[in-house]
């Protein structure tokens, strides 16, 4: 406080500029909050001048007080100080509440690392908005005199380790090919990405970095990004520039076209990235030039970098050049948003465009240029910046968009969203607990043999049906007239739902999958014991015989409760069945999981015994997609390979089976180690208060909340939202208090105890 001044302070309610709370499209109105917090600033100074007027009335109060003068001196002293000081001083502060509330009604987990970003990119806007409030104010209604830059050093958030650049230079002038669905109508920049545009966010973002001015090369339909636009946003200054023959060259020559614009340190921005405000926050720490750059991701495709210790960008990795890279050399993706320093420009990219330019390659990229530069120049100093702690995509095609949509979503929204997905989980970048399969298989040396043979792969057609039935023999040792091979077993699943289930026995709770391929009428449900979860052998089979069934259905291990049923009385109940002509299928999807043995074996003893196989989920193939159904019924598998296309199943489900012979010992010890990981897992869930976990014979554990209130979803979106884990609730699954099951899925010994970290926190 200076010379005894006093402050004026107003308080913005946080929780008022968002809307929609507390739902998933909850979100927080930067715009509105701009506009109150300028207005606020504005309003406080008007304060000011209604304290000055009430001061002069107190003053003359004071002089017709009658107390004696030695009194009112220090009385006057104190208010003609206040009127000085509210003169010259003029000091308001703006705070603010309900940052909880704020938080909480968007979603966000308080003091998350989420929560933290979004308020620091918050209160970027706001201090831009007090001090564009106050400059506009300067100007009209003068500065105030008591100002002492000494004392009152005006200081960017961020710029007590940030060099400002006040322009940006972004290049918008492509259609996007790969995405042409979405281009027809409009540019590739104004694609938007969860309700706003890729180049208004990238805008956004440099504003709150106090960037002033924009250079934006526009092309495909480049009057829709004008109209958008206009000649500013968000108090940046637009400037366009036309890109020449955008639709034959690439962007080196829109860098080019905007080469009058590079007099100056710039930010380069390409208009099909979405990011993090801190992202060009980090870039600014930088004194040089720097790259942003993020640790490579087998989902993204794109430009490599190389660094040395000093983390100085070494080499450039074009697309064409992957092939020739040594393995296990470290490299980073680049961002495509770089801090280019006008001594950098001027003496070093400029004159490379230029020479590009004139030997006629407007075809090339930018990228070629500072490839061509690093590797020239050994002590370049273009310093690449890990940026990994933001977010961030490039956006070339469908996929792109998706993964990004995702990414930029809230935590809670991310969680709705997977609800309704059924797979692609690596592309989102959390830890999957959900999916059962094989984490230890293949081996790395069955993978490079796919490798090798990759491009015959994918360009010849697979075999059909007897050769497929032939290769899955060679690993079962069964008769391959037995075998009808599979897109999976879910394709087997809805071939006996369409055509062979007329009456079905299915034990509940079990896989959900053999109950939806029916009509409900068709189906009994034969509830398992409620406190067990056993299996009552000759009541399912008297209720089958009651209920006329003629296909009776048991997951061993089943699944969600992870139990099994012994083998001798399977075979029991296939004979007291074979009576009734009822057939036992037997999905045995996790039996190389349990200590039980398969049926596979005396599948010639009992006709009306048929076995159903994942591969996908026991080999850890889930994304090749296999599975079988074996029985002696010939006629039975007839009619399931006749309702099966030709090529159901494609060329690297097939490689696999031709491979997988080799790895038999590998694949064996990758099933012990499954099972020895998910008895650990076992054993630390049987330790974590809260939880009760059933004990299991294959690669998952079902759990019950011990809190009769608890609920399996609640604490699923909470591992998600704060933990970035995900595993699955039971609350569909057909079982007494089916909200209290949690179904958690058994991976590598170091996510099992990160996962069990976790549950202590939620539970």
């Amino acid at each position: 406080m200076q010379g005894g001044d006093s402050c004026r302070l107003i308080a913005l309610n946080l929780y008022k500029f968002v809307d929609n709370p507390f739902t998933p499209k909850a979100k927080f109105n930067m715009k509105k909050f701009y506009q109150a917090t300028y207005e606020g600033q504005r309003l406080m100074d008007d304060l000011v001048d209604l304290e000055i007027e009430a001061i002069e009335r107190i003053l003359k109060k004071v002089e017709g007080d009658e107390e004696p003068e030695s009194i009112k001196m220090v009385e006057k002293e104190t208010w003609e100080l206040l009127l000085k000081t509210g003169r010259e001083g003029r000091r308001t502060g703006l705070g603010f509440t309900a940052l909880a509330d704020m938080v909480a009604a968007l979603g966000y987990k308080y003091d998350s690392d989420e929560s933290i970003e979004f308020i620091e990119n918050m209160m970027k806007e706001k201090c831009r908005a007090e001090f564009d409030s106050s400059i506009d104010m300067s100007l009209s209604r003068g500065s105030f005199v008591g100002f002492d830059s000494k004392i009152e050093k005006i200081k960017h958030i961020d710029q007590t380790k940030t060099t400002p650049v006040r322009r940006a230079v972004i290049l918008a002038a492509g259609k996007g090919n790969r995405i042409q669905h979405l281009t027809v109508d409009i540019p590739k920049c104004l694609i938007e990405v969860n309700g706003k545009s890729l180049i208004e966010q990238a805008l956004h973002a440099l504003s709150l970095n106090y960037v002033n001015e924009a250079v934006i090369v526009v092309g495909y339909k480049s009057s829709l990004i004008r109209e958008r636009l206009g000649n500013s946003f968000e108090g940046i200054k637009i400037i366009y520039v036309n890109a020449c023959d955008y639709e034959t060259t690439n962007n080196i020559r829109s860098l080019w076209d905007a080469r009058d614009y590079l007099n100056e340190d710039i930010i380069l921005v390409e208009s099909d990235v979405i990011f993090d405000s801190n992202l060009i926050t980090d870039l600014l720490r930088e004194k040089g030039s720097s790259a942003a750059v993020s640790p490579n991701h087998k989902a993204l495709s794109g430009t490599l970098v190389n660094c040395d210790d000093q983390f100085r960008i070494t080499k450039f990795i074009m697309n064409k050049d992957l092939n020739m890279l040594k393995k296990n050399i470290d490299l980073f993706k680049t961002v495509n948003l770089y801090l280019f320093r006008k001594n950098l420009l001027q003496k070093q990219i400029i004159p490379r465009l230029d020479k590009a330019i004139r030997a006629g390659q407007e075809n090339i990229y930018y990228e070629s240029v500072l490839r061509d530069f690093v590797d020239e120049d050994s002590t370049s100093n273009l310093i690449a910046v890990d940026i990994s702690k933001n977010r961030w995509y490039e956006i070339d095609d469908q996929r792109d968009l998706d993964a990004a949509e995702f990414m930029f979503l809230t935590r809670s929204q991310q969680f709705d969203r997977i609800q309704e997905l059924h797979g692609a989980y690596w592309r989102y970048g959390f830890i999957d607990h959900a999916y059962l399969y094989n984490m230890y298989f293949p081996p790395l040396g069955m993978l490079e043999i796919f490798e090798r043979n990759l491009p015959e792969i994918i360009s010849n057609y697979p075999v059909a049906q007897p050769e497929l039935a032939r290769l899955v023999a060679n690993w079962t040792g069964s008769n391959p007239n037995y075998l009808a091979v599979a897109n999976g077993a879910s394709e087997l699943i809805k071939i006996l739902g369409n055509q062979l289930f007329h009456r079905i026995i299915i034990p509940t709770p079990s896989f959900n999958e053999y109950e939806e391929v029916v009509q409900p009428e068709k189906i009994h449900r034969f509830p398992l014991d409620p406190d067990t979860f056993n299996l009552d052998i000759d009541g399912f089979a008297a209720a089958a015989i009651k209920w006329g069934a003629d296909n009776a259905i048991i997951v061993t291990p089943n699944n969600p409760t992870a139990m099994s049923v012994k083998s001798k009385e399977l075979i029991k109940l296939a004979e007291n069945l074979r009576k009734e002509k009822c057939r036992l299928i037997i999905d045995e999807s996790f039996i190389e999981f349990s200590t039980e043995e398969s049926l596979e074996n005396i599948i010639d003893n009992h006709p009306n015994l048929a076995v159903i196989k994942s591969m996908s989920k026991v080999f850890g193939i889930a994304g090749l997609r296999l599975g079988y159904i074996l029985s002696s019924d010939s006629e039975f598998i007839n009619t399931i390979r006749d309702s099966i296309p030709i090529w159901n199943v494609n060329s690297l489900a097939e490689e696999f089976l031709y491979t997988v012979g080799r790895y038999r010992r590998e694949f064996i010890e990758s099933c012990n180690q499954t099972r020895l990981d998910c008895r650990s897992l076992y054993e630390d869930l049987m330790a974590t208060d809260g939880i009760e976990p059933i004990e299991p014979d294959a690669n998952f554990v079902m759990c019950k909340l011990s809190d009769p209130n608890a609920s399996g979803f609640d604490i699923t979106r909470k591992l998600y939202i704060e933990h970035n884990i995900l595993i699955k609730d039971c609350a569909k699954k057909s079982m007494i208090e089916a909200d209290r099951y949690l179904r958690i899925a058994s991976r590598t010994k170091e996510e099992n105890k990160k996962l069990i970290h976790a549950l202590t926190m939620v539970l």
